[in-house]
């Protein structure tokens, strides 16, 4: 299954990863970032990532954003912190004000196109400073195949200058990687 040409992600400068920190896994991570306030999750199927980000994070307000709220558990459908928005991913993240999120945690459709556009849609409503994380930081999955979020968070990191912060370990080498987007960083160039 080797990479054809054009599908490589770029080189990634130093620069971008001087500060990032390796996590034993993507609760770790979680641990690290801001707790409180105000965090999505794009792509949340049953919810049980939904509970560990309640649980370990205790946002003000966990928005979830999925294109069908069935398979999703009750207890995280009922928790009085949850909002859903059910739909394609970049729409229905409009609904979020510019710059609010304290950080986002992106793990929906995993092909490079989607990744993009959830990546460019996410990035608007992360506050200076926030983080966007991504599931699945890999070329190609053991169980599911070929994955487009490798080179779409390369690319969309280099473009912009968002560090890369942390790296999770996973035993299927289908990481978590977070990037922080720069505190100074008023309008995004896209």
């Amino acid at each position: 299954m080797a990479l054809l040409p054009g599908q490589q992600s770029p080189s990634l400068p130093q620069s971008l990863i001087e500060n990032c920190r390796f996590c034993a896994d993507r609760l770790v991570l979680i641990e690290r970032l801001p707790r409180g306030g105000e965090i999505a999750e794009i792509g949340c199927l049953r919810g049980e990532f939904s509970r560990d980000i309640l649980r370990i994070a205790s946002p003000h307000r966990l928005h979830l954003f999925d294109i069908d709220f069935a398979p999703l558990a009750d207890d995280v459908r009922q928790d009085a912190r949850v909002s859903l928005h059910e739909g394609a991913s970049p729409a229905s993240l409009a609904v979020i004000p510019d710059g609010t999120l304290d950080w986002a945690y992106i793990d929906a459709d995993h092909s490079y196109a989607a990744v993009v556009r959830d990546a460019a849609a996410a990035a608007r409503k992360v506050k200076p400073g926030g983080y966007l994380v991504f599931n699945d930081f890999a070329h190609v999955d053991p169980f599911m195949g070929r994955y487009g979020v490798h080179r779409a968070v390369v690319e969309f990191a280099v473009q912009h200058r968002w560090d890369i912060v942390f790296f999770a370990y996973e035993t299927n080498a289908v990481y978590d990687i977070a990037l922080q987007r720069p505190a100074g960083n008023g309008e995004l160039a896209w």
